[in-house]
């Protein structure tokens, strides 16, 4: 029997919520480079004229005239401002485009356990009578099982994540992984107990009230 675990959605819903708003904090602070600081320098610069001159108090007149905010503008953004500003706009770029690519190639993953070993959708596979080791130290907490395995003349890893894939199923090819590799192959943790069967339907008794009286 072959036993299947798709990627589950629900883990890479959050890389892609992170990846949107890490991309909309770039477009924020692009735009904010790119139009709100050069504006806002371009105002604070014409106040100073202004302030040097001895004419603040026509300020709000002067800014109507150009169809500006009437409010004070502060100090003139600087060069540094705005290299700050392109700075944070490509690393949340890039984080989110990242993240995005994480989520698009999540799409219809998958890793199985046949009669012989383990498959996965990427076309990794492990026999398990080529299993050298099944480190647990991460399972308990992180869902995370590493195999190390032979293929020929190298060492490979491949990877359980039961928060990646469908958990049931996942701890259920672990344990297929171990009954059949041999649990003597397991380091930092216990063997997987047996997956538990689905309970049978009982039928449950009635209990019928006579309608005549004793």
């Amino acid at each position: 029997m072959t036993l299947r675990a798709n990627s589950d959605r629900r883990f890479y819903q959050k890389f892609l919520l992170i990846a949107v708003a890490a991309i909309g904090f770039a477009l924020w602070s692009l735009y904010d480079g790119v139009v709100s600081y050069p504006n806002q320098r371009s105002r604070a610069l014409e106040y100073q004229i202004l302030d040097k001159e001895g004419r603040s108090a026509e300020w709000q007149e002067h800014a109507r005239e150009r169809g500006w905010p009437t409010d004070l503008p502060g100090e003139p953004k600087t060069e540094v401002d705005f290299a700050i500003q392109y700075t944070m706009a490509t690393g949340a770029g890039t984080v989110g485009l990242v993240l995005l690519l994480v989520a698009w190639l999540s799409r219809g993953r998958w890793i199985e356990a046949s009669e012989s070993g383990l498959n996965s959708s990427w076309g990794q596979s492990v026999d398990f009578n080529r299993v050298v080791s099944i480190n647990k130290k991460q399972w308990k907490e992180k869902g995370i099982a590493k195999i190390k395995y032979e293929d020929g003349n190298r060492r490979k890893s491949f990877v359980l994540d039961n928060y990646k894939y469908d958990r049931q199923t996942t701890s259920r090819i672990l344990y297929e992984l171990e009954s059949k590799s041999g649990t003597d192959k397991i380091v930092g943790g216990p063997p997987e107990p047996p997956p538990e069967e689905p309970k049978e339907d009982r039928p449950q008794a009635v209990t019928e009230k006579s309608d005549h009286p004793d």
